[in-house]
């Protein structure tokens, strides 16, 4: 919440929660991003709070002013 306009790395998403090595191949953090989208789409069914940016990671969702 921090950085709203920062774009971060599956690693170092990976690496900041478990503390271990990020593998390409681990769909965990997927599956938690996931989680954590249809979580929040209770609080707003048409809010969108996480971005996944292409081959990179993800931010946090910008809201339209």
């Amino acid at each position: 919440m921090r950085y709203p306009d920062k774009i971060f790395s599956k690693a170092n998403l990976f690496q900041s929660i478990w503390n271990t090595e990020y593998l390409n191949e681990d769909n965990t953090l997927n599956v938690h991003i996931s989680n954590l989208r249809n979580k929040m789409k209770a609080l707003g069914p048409d809010e969108e709070y996480i971005d996944t940016v292409w081959g990179i990671g993800y931010r946090l969702h910008k809201a339209e002013d």
